[in-house]
């Protein structure tokens, strides 16, 4: 489902308003309703480690600096490292990942061999390069918000329904107790779907429970 649709499937669950032929330029309910939906979406790409939002991208160092932004690094601010996955392009060596409060700063010169996420989001390598290198990660797409009509999540299709009942609950929890019964189907729903999608689209492991409540 694109965005128009999936606020119209809202809009016939909780029944505020009529369908609406654009989600752009809305006031009252429908705007409502665009922001709700809207708001869904991002909760569950920010909510894990999802393997449709899942990428591959490389960057080039450059000789005397050891320390490189997300933008620098070719992806966007809010994406979500693999720290683990990086290799040196030049000779095909990886490097091991290092938490920051172990990796000193650079104090050495040369090919690095280690690497570390910094809380700001950044990379650091633990020798600082005398040479231009590339080194190739993999990474997890920053959320991306819906805006117009044919924007379409980048969930399967069939788990665009999970989109809807998450709003749907969202929505319900904030109306109060008279929506309770709206609130209670909204989340046995969405849980239902969301545990599916945990199955198919995140790493084997042990069952988890849903971590949007």
């Amino acid at each position: 489902m694109n965005f128009k649709q999936l606020v119209n499937d809202f809009l016939v669950e909780t029944q505020m308003d009529d369908p609406v032929a654009t989600v752009l330029g809305q006031t009252d309910d429908a705007a409502q309703a665009v922001q709700w939906v809207r708001d869904a979406w991002t909760q569950i790409q920010r909510a894990e480690r999802w393997s449709f939002m899942w990428n591959r991208a490389s960057f080039t160092t450059a000789a005397g600096k050891a320390e490189y932004t997300p933008i620098e690094q070719n992806r966007g601010v809010g994406s979500k490292i693999d720290i683990t996955t990086f290799r040196n392009g030049n000779n095909g060596t990886h490097l091991a990942p290092m938490d920051y409060h172990r990796l000193a700063v650079p104090s050495r010169s040369g090919s690095p061999s280690m690497v570390a996420l910094l809380p700001n989001d950044s990379v650091v390598f633990n020798a600082t390069p005398t040479e231009p290198a590339t080194y190739y990660y993999e990474y997890w797409a920053t959320p991306v918000v819906l805006t117009d009509d044919l924007d379409t999540p980048s969930a399967p299709p069939q788990f665009h329904k999970a989109i809807v009942w998450l709003a749907v609950k969202n929505y319900a929890r904030s109306e109060g107790a008279e929506w309770n019964g709206l609130y209670t189907a909204a989340t046995r729903d969405f849980n239902a779907a969301y545990s599916d999608m945990q199955r198919f689209y995140l790493p084997q492991m042990l069952p988890k429970v849903p971590l949007i409540y």
